[in-house]
Parts: structure tokens; C-alpha cells; sequence
């Protein structure tokens, strides 16, 4: 008789709000059914208005970590919690111009102007 594959729910193995003035963040870590670890850094906020935008070498709402045991995946977690707590999330291209250092993900150091001029 041929055995199948399991296919169960990521289990969480950690997860961290960060709220701040201006963040309503959560990172979270979660151990996948293969058992390599995903951190995730979410936009809590209801309008979402960090979803998209670069933290920490994570894309908010869209990108993930991958680990392949849980002491890696724990140092991703205190590294992407560290990162929303003092970091300020940067919008991809944000109507920034070519010479702007995040426009491709660089820095989270714009050096541009608020009008997206060079500074």
C-alpha cells in the first residue's frame, strides 16, 4: 500500500507584535511540515500601509526567511523583531527617483529628498 503525504497546517512556533506610533507590526515564525522554519514580518494595521515596503531584509507581507532548524529560525526571529522595533519600513520605488539608495532595496537610508530629488 503506497503512504501519501501529510499535508498539515504550518505550526507556530513564535509570534511577536510590535506596535509603535507609527507601526502595527508581527513577526512571526512558523514551522513547516518538512521541518525548515518561515519568518514573516505582517502589516497589522487595517489599512496596511506597510505591506509591500522593505524591513530588515524582509518585504512586508510578502517575503519570508527560511531556516533550516529551530536555532536559526529563533536568531531570524530576535533579528526581524529587532528590525521592527528600530527600523522604519521603505516603500519599494515610493515615488522616489533613480538615484534614491532604496530603490532597489539597498538601504533603508533614503537619500533623497522628501520630492524625490536627489538631497
Amino acid at each position: 500500500m503506497p503512504t501519501f503525504k501529510q499535508n498539515r497546517p504550518p505550526e507556530i512556533v513564535r509570534q511577536t507584535p510590535v506596535t509603535t506610533g507609527t507601526k502595527n507590526l508581527l513577526v512571526s515564525t512558523v514551522r513547516i511540515g518538512g521541518g525548515y522554519y518561515d519568518t514573516v514580518i505582517f502589516d497589522e494595521s487595517d489599512d496596511k500601509q506597510h505591506a509591500g515596503f522593505f524591513l530588515g531584509g524582509y518585504v512586508i507581507n510578502s517575503s519570508s526567511k527560511k531556516a533550516g532548524n529551530r536555532e536559526a529560525a529563533m536568531d531570524d526571529h530576535r533579528e526581524a523583531v529587532h528590525a521592527a522595533r528600530t527600523d522604519k519600513p521603505f516603500p519599494p520605488n515610493g515615488g522616489h527617483d533613480s538615484g534614491c539608495a532604496y530603490v532597489g532595496g539597498i538601504s533603508s537610508n533614503c537619500t533623497c529628498s522628501p520630492e524625490g530629488g536627489a538631497a
